[in-house]
C-alpha cells in the first residue's frame, strides 16, 4: 500500500487551524501571539491562514506560548496512535485561559461532590 503524503499547502492550513483555534481558546488577538513570539502579525495572520509554513522552534514557541503540546498543534495532520478521552480532556483544559479552566474545575468538583 503506498503512502500518500500529504502537501504542503494541506499541512500549513491544518497547522494555521489549529494554532488560530488555540488561540482564540487563550483570548489571545494575533497581535498578542505575534508580540509574545516576537512576531509581525503578518506573519502570525499568514500561518494561522496557511499561507506559509514555520520553522521547528517557531513551532515550539507557539507552543510554549499558547501552552499546548505537540499533539494539538499536530491535530489532524499526524495521526494519533491512541488518544484517549482522558487525554483529550486533559488537553482541551490545558487550552483554556485561567477563568475558563477554574469553571471546568468548579463544575467537575460540583459533579464529584453531587456524587457522594
Amino acid at each position: 500500500m503506498k503512502n500518500e503524503k500529504m502537501e504542503s499547502s494541506i499541512i500549513f492550513k491544518m497547522l494555521g487551524q489549529n494554532i488560530r483555534k488555540a488561540r482564540l481558546a487563550k483570548n489571545l488577538s494575533q497581535e498578542n501571539l505575534s508580540n509574545d513570539l516576537d512576531k509581525t502579525l503578518n506573519f502570525v495572520s499568514l500561518i494561522e491562514n496557511g499561507k506559509t509554513g514555520l520553522s521547528i522552534p517557531t513551532l515550539v514557541d507557539i507552543g510554549r506560548v499558547l501552552n499546548v503540546n505537540a499533539d494539538t498543534l499536530f491535530e489532524g495532520v499526524i495521526p494519533l496512535a491512541d488518544y484517549s478521552e482522558e487525554k483529550f480532556i486533559v488537553d482541551t483544559v490545558r487550552m483554556l485561559n485561567e477563568k475558563d479552566r477554574k469553571a471546568v474545575v468548579d463544575f467537575l468538583t460540583y459533579i464529584v461532590e453531587s456524587k457522594t
